[in-house]
């Protein structure tokens, strides 16, 4: 059946646009987790995303389904068989400094600005639409497509964890559409490690940094009752070029200051507000167990050299460190790093020498550690994947690649994470000003439809 994907895609152009805007505009930032919230555990905006995107497989002829608010799907066909598709609707918070706001939906010099453009409602809506052409189409398929949709992907997986309770079936092939094309067939192993610890409180009475731990942090605030210190804090960040501010109440000094988010798989393009802040209290000697702590191991390291945790491996690359969140106060302490390592190492090898960076009293705890993912490059779903996107690029040069990202394709068999992201082009998921291209959302639209087509014809 010959099919013009390209020109069916261009024909609702405007539609596919309107619904990523209304999506957008809803404020999924998951907030609090509470089983006993009937139909919203994950807070009222998840829910009401979750909803969103229910409704609109409703209005298109779908048969829709809501797991208890934890997640969903939209299904289309009868088959045993099915193609499956994850797409997660929650977005990590917005930040501070948006150009637009960040749940504006604003379209500006051809890109649409907003949390959760590029990661991840914007490729859901445009996998949501590839199972829409193909429907309305009327194309002849001999297998069942299933749209998966999860609330919980940057904070925890309990969202597919719950649904593949209630509906274990795995799909025969598929793809996530939340990583880079032109296809993601490794992913690298993901933990969040807790160390916890106690420190001295007489001069610091907080410290705190950071919203998640896969998330560079962009702010941090430390108060201090050594109240003598706010001129050399205001020299400090005007000779850093950092924004930062200092107020003083109750004979306490309070110090902010802001970094330069990043997603916590590259580190390395961030500015660490919480390190920066502990770098000014080692300067002006402001200093107990943590702000040592922070200044020995962690401090201008993300590769985990500082506690002897690097690793590269030749295929997959480096292991990286993010410190992504700390609170400090009462005297108790809490460190999250997000951990991410290739192929060669494991979480077995890292625990030891991390628990060896501790003095006695502080302990580490591993959470949600999702192991390390790597599929045959030269697989025949790999192989159907990148013959579509060859074809709607002209990338006759193009290969599967590894991330250090961590995708759905974890939580499904005979899957891979495959765009929305085009290599080459900046990014800014997890950072402000998010935006996606509208010319490349349109294209990943394309190619998503075909190759829905292809596992599935």
């Amino acid at each position: 059946m010959a099919i013009d994907f390209k020109n069916e895609v261009l024909k609702r152009k405007d539609e596919i646009i309107k619904d990523l805007q209304g999506l957008i505009r809803i404020n999924s930032e998951l907030t609090s987790f509470d089983p006993n919230r009937v139909g919203a555990p994950f807070g009222l905006g998840n829910k009401e995303a979750l909803d969103y995107m229910l409704n609109m497989g409703s209005r298109d002829g779908f048969k829709t389904l809501n797991v208890d608010g934890y997640a969903g799907h939209i299904e289309y066909g009868n088959s045993n068989d099915f193609v499956g598709i994850i797409g997660h609707l929650d977005v990590v918070p917005a930040g501070n400094d948006w150009s637009f706001g960040p749940y504006d939906a604003t379209i500006h010099d051809g890109k649409m600005y907003g949390r959760g453009t590029e990661d991840d409602k914007g490729p859901t809506i445009a996998a949501y639409y590839a199972m829409k052409i193909l429907k309305e189409l009327n194309v002849p398929l001999s297998k069942r497509v299933k749209l998966i949709l999860g609330l919980d992907e940057e904070s925890g997986w309990r969202c597919v964890n719950y649904y593949f309770k209630k509906h274990p079936e795995q799909p025969v092939s598929g793809f996530i559409p939340d990583a880079d094309f032109p296809l993601i067939y490794a992913e690298k192993g993901i933990v969040n490690l807790h160390i916890k610890g106690n420190a001295s409180n007489d001069k610091i009475v907080s410290f705190k940094g950071g919203f998640r731990s896969n998330m560079v942090p962009d702010y941090a605030e430390v108060v201090l009752t050594d109240v003598s210190v706010a001129d050399a804090f205001k020299t400090y960040i005007s000779k850093n070029n950092i924004i930062g501010s200092t107020s003083l109440s109750d004979n306490k000094l309070t110090l902010k200051l802001s970094g330069k988010s990043a997603h916590g798989s590259t580190p390395e393009f961030g500015m660490n507000a919480i390190t920066m802040m502990n770098t000014f209290l080692v300067q002006s000697n402001i200093t107990n167990e943590l702000v040592i702590y922070i200044d020995k191991f962690l401090t201008g390291d993300t590769a985990g050299k500082k506690l002897g945790i690097a690793y590269h491996d030749e295929e997959m690359g480096p292991l990286t460190n993010n410190f992504g969140v700390l609170t400090f106060e009462n005297g108790a302490y809490e460190i999250v790093l997000n951990t991410r390592y290739p192929n060669g190492t494991s979480l077995d090898a890292i625990l030891p020498k991390v628990e060896a960076s501790l003095d006695n009293g502080t302990i580490v705890e591993v959470h949600h550690h999702q192991k390390l993912l790597y599929n045959n490059p030269n697989s025949p779903l790999v192989k159907t994947l990148m013959d579509v996107y060859i074809k709607h690029t002209g990338d006759v040069d193009a290969k599967p690649i590894t991330i250090g990202g961590g995708t759905f394709a974890r939580a499904m068999d005979n899957v891979v994470a495959f765009g929305p992201h085009f290599l080459g082009k900046p990014s800014y998921i997890h950072q402000k000003d998010e935006y996606i291209e509208i010319e490349d959302f349109i294209k990943a639209t394309i190619i998503y439809t075909e190759a829905l087509y292809e596992l599935a014809k």
